[in-house]
């Protein structure tokens, strides 16, 4: 599963980078290591009306359904990641599935590797990409209580391919991670059903990734860029670099 990852970047550059239009131009994230069970706020790419937006939302999808916000916020500790092979079937996901596909745009994230009993954090990142262009459903939630609006979203998982499953090697699973050629297809709301099922089986290929150990005590860090240059003093190092 992905609960933590990277984000640095302004909005006017994936503004140019997709074609969009952001919301707040100048706005810049500095994210270098964003704890999905913190529920930061990540700039993310949907398509609404015929545009593509890039704007901020929170990280734990929350549903349109009319429960009180504390309800709701408990709900989204579960919804940070949706696994593509029942995102249809649950409650939580089924809806958006059908017509509010996002993209996350991140420029790494972490997973750990179970080895001799210990878990050992690594940094995976694009090896020709500025961004993982990660799958995700979103939501616009309305809180009953004060009639305010808060965005959301959540990460598609699938099974993990060769690379990530060596470093993952505990769930075997990964981020949904989509080619520049399958973007549009995903976030457009009016793409079939049969178009959706076959995106969620795309699996990048293992050359297109590579990665890094990085310290153990990754999850004590602040969030500064020495989260990215904190390499284990055995790294270990886990690369498809040539």
């Amino acid at each position: 599963m992905c609960y933590t990852a990277t984000q640095v970047t302004k909005a006017y550059e994936l503004q140019s980078f997709y074609q969009a239009n952001a919301i707040k131009p100048d706005l810049e994230v500095s994210f270098y290591k964003a704890d999905g069970f913190t529920h930061p706020k990540l700039l993310v790419l949907t398509q609404q009306e015929n545009e593509k937006i890039i704007d901020l939302y929170q990280w734990g999808l929350i549903p349109t359904w009319n429960k009180p916000l504390p309800d709701m916020m408990k709900l989204a500790k579960g919804t940070l990641n949706a696994k593509s092979e029942t995102v249809r079937k649950l409650p939580s996901f089924r809806a958006a599935i059908k017509n509010q596909r996002c993209v996350i745009p991140v420029n790494s994230f972490f997973e750990y590797k179970h080895t001799d009993g210990d878990k050992l954090p690594y940094l995976i990142h694009p090896k020709e990409t500025p961004y993982f262009n990660l799958a995700g459903l979103y939501s616009h939630y309305k809180d009953p209580a004060t009639n305010e609006w808060l965005k959301t979203f959540t990460i598609v998982t699938e099974p993990a391919n060769t690379f990530m499953a060596d470093i993952h090697n505990s769930a075997k699973r990964m981020p949904l991670m989509l080619s520049n050629a399958l973007v549009n297809d995903w976030i457009n709301p009016d793409s079939p059903v049969s178009m959706v099922d076959e995106i969620m089986r795309y699996a990048c290929d293992d050359n297109s990734l590579s990665a890094y150990r990085v310290r153990r005590e990754l999850k004590k860090m602040a969030n500064t860029e020495d989260v990215l240059l904190a390499v284990s003093d055995s790294p270990e190092t886990q690369s498809n670099e040539d």
